[in-house]
């Protein structure tokens, strides 16, 4: 075991790609990642507005919207149809049309629509303007019913208010409630770069004439290999957990270091899954395609953008037995909420990933072992 950690810590000294890979290029990608979200809130979306009435009523509708940080207004058109070739070209994502007499029918009562356009290409923008319109339109709806309402009944404003909103809705988002996107994806997005880099360099790392000396221990070879990718990968993301936190300002409500023991926990895991990839395929171009083939589906597959829950049965089943998957959800919770769900049965599961791709990589080290006598006989 020590001879292989001494065999890598060789090639870190006379191999730049190896620091580039596993420490430089994860630093760096996290820091691109941090600075690319860290205005946190999509803003400034760009916005069309048709106006058919011309009203004082449509005039404060507009400037409900021009006013809110959430869209920028950019044109004033006359005609729908214009509308619907912006949000075609992209030069706008949301557009409205309020109607024709759209003043006066509010005023009769007759319940006039607005239409609202999306462009559903960009469903993060999508999301955030259908919210943020569907408030200011709620808002402007409520306000003409209590103005109807003390204009007809004579009712005071706190009566009209009661009448027009008979049921009152409260909404609190907890954890996140600025729905701050760098406090969402980062903390994965951080991890998953370095998992990248320590997986591509540990899938090459098996050398097999030293791998299947007889003299050496196979189990101590392949273990040398893991501590030693597991370490790097392991500095290279508490590196990132602390810059993340220290420079980029994500609130880390559970310890750090709890955070810190974990992301080590799941390098290892990866460190151990590529070296088992490397010790049963001899071909590099092939273990690194198949090792990508595992790693690079990771934040899809395990849940971290889309929830397991909403996957089809088989999916589901098969993000088990994904690393990230004990990883991904943990990390979140413990950075928003401060606490972990099950933490224990995830560590367990990570732990005994470890175990069995070193029995893995045993094994095909032996399998090595066996196969080279058949060739020289072969011969």
């Amino acid at each position: 075991m020590i001879e292989s950690i001494k065999e890598e810590i060789h090639k870190l000294k006379t191999d730049k790609l190896l620091i580039i890979a596993c420490l430089i290029i994860p630093i760096c990608v996290n820091l691109l990642v941090g600075w690319e979200l860290n205005k946190g809130v999509i803003d400034h979306i760009p916005m069309a507005i048709v106006d058919y009435d011309e009203s004082q009523l449509s005039r404060q509708i507009i400037d409900y919207f021009r006013t809110n940080d959430a869209f920028d207004i950019i044109y004033e058109l006359d005609d729908q149809v214009e509308l619907e070739q912006l949000l075609d070209t992209s030069k706008v994502r949301v557009g409205m049309v309020i109607p024709k007499d759209f003043s006066s029918d509010v005023t009769s009562l007759r319940a006039p629509n607005v239409l609202m356009l999306y462009d559903g290409s960009h469903m993060s923008m999508t999301s955030i303007t259908k919210a943020k319109a569907s408030e200011i339109l709620l808002t402007t709806r409520v306000g003409a019913s209590i103005k109807q309402i003390q204009a007809r009944l004579g009712k005071s404003y706190d009566e009209a208010y009661t009448m027009a909103m008979p049921i009152s809705f409260e909404n609190r988002t907890l954890y996140n409630p600025t729905k701050n996107f760098n406090y969402f994806m980062t903390p994965g997005y951080g991890t998953i770069i370095c998992q990248l880099g320590i997986g591509l360099m540990a899938v090459v790392c098996v050398n097999f004439p030293r791998a299947c000396n007889k003299r050496r221990s196979k189990l101590g070879y392949i273990c040398g290999k893991v501590c030693f990718y597991g370490v790097i990968g392991s500095i290279a993301i508490i590196i990132n957990i602390l810059t993340q936190v220290y420079l980029f300002k994500i609130p880390c409500k559970g310890s750090i270091w709890v955070a810190c023991g974990l992301s080590v926990l799941f390098l290892f895991a990866v460190a151990s899954l590529a070296i088992a990839v490397s010790a049963w395929f001899h071909n590099r171009v092939l273990g690194m395609a198949i090792l990508g083939l595992l790693l690079i589906p990771n934040s899809i597959m395990a849940g971290y953008t889309w929830p397991v829950l909403s996957m089809i049965p088989s999916y589901k089943w098969g993000s088990w037995f994904i690393p990230f998957t004990h990883y991904g959800d943990n990390i979140r919770d413990l950075f928003l909420k401060g606490t972990m769900i099950d933490v224990a049965k995830d560590v367990r599961f990570l732990i005994l990933f470890v175990l069995m791709m070193l029995i893995l990589g045993t094994i095909g080290i032996y399998i090595e072992l066996l196969r080279k006598p058949r060739e020289a006989d072969n011969r």
